[in-house]
């Protein structure tokens, strides 16, 4: 079903969508008079609608039923911010998996500095449509010192560079985890120090070639899911 992100969205009998968003559904999902339409406010709240009529002033909806999401996971990102069509790619990967943070670092091998809010929320809110994500991350401009580290049973360290015994963790599937991802130059030696001291680390070693930041946000994301099937 075709989604729409309405950030201050409400329960009520009918709706009405105008400019940027009447345009966006008419000329480029190219929606049409009797399609369901589900609206999202990115904070687990889902409708419904049908699409009743279109002019070129407004589109009207017609609701049909609501349903509020629970988080099924708690995840957060920590990132060491890459360039910027990496980083651009890693939020929309994020939003689509579900992450609840996203806290974006300024490494010391990161290369750009803290993009445009406004560019970012374009960015995963195209991503939350597409793929009817019911949940928008928020994010955050931190550093690895300030990171809230006490409230992470388990912070999963991808780290191909750095071969340690892994710490075992044995975090309950409800309880909060950070993922940690590195900029395309990897951590610093002084990085890798500290991120290696942080209680209820673990450090992940994959028998793989180095992977670009994109790539190894949805497969660290992958191992934390698969931990919940268990």
């Amino acid at each position: 079903m075709r989604a729409h992100w309405v950030k201050e969205l409400q329960v009520q009998e009918a709706y009405a969508l105008r400019d940027e968003s009447l345009h966006h559904l008419v000329n480029v999902i190219r929606i049409e008079v009797g399609e369901e339409l589900m609206l999202l406010n990115g904070a687990g709240l889902e409708i419904v609608t049908n699409v009743e009529t279109i002019s070129k002033k407004e589109m009207k909806l017609k609701f049909i039923r609501q349903a509020f999401h629970e988080r099924n996971y708690i995840f957060d990102l920590a990132l060491g911010m890459p360039k910027r069509e990496a980083l651009e790619l890693c939020l929309k990967e994020a939003t689509e998996l579900g992450f609840r943070n996203i806290y974006l670092v300024r490494s010391d091998y990161s290369q750009m500095r803290i993009p445009d809010p406004d560019r970012m929320e374009k960015l995963m809110v195209s991503a939350l449509e597409q793929s009817n994500a019911p949940f928008l991350p928020m994010v955050k401009e931190a550093s690895w010192e300030l990171l809230p580290w006490n409230l992470y049973e388990e912070s999963l360290l991808m780290d191909s560079q750095t071969h340690i015994p892994p710490k075992k963790t044995n975090p309950a599937p409800t309880s909060p985890r950070l993922l940690i991802i590195g900029p395309e130059g990897g951590f610093s030696p002084k990085e890798v120090t500290f991120l290696h001291a942080i209680e209820r680390i673990r450090v992940v070693n994959l028998p793989t070639p180095i992977l670009r930041t994109p790539t190894a946000l949805p497969v660290g994301a992958g191992l934390m899911i698969e931990s919940l099937l268990k």
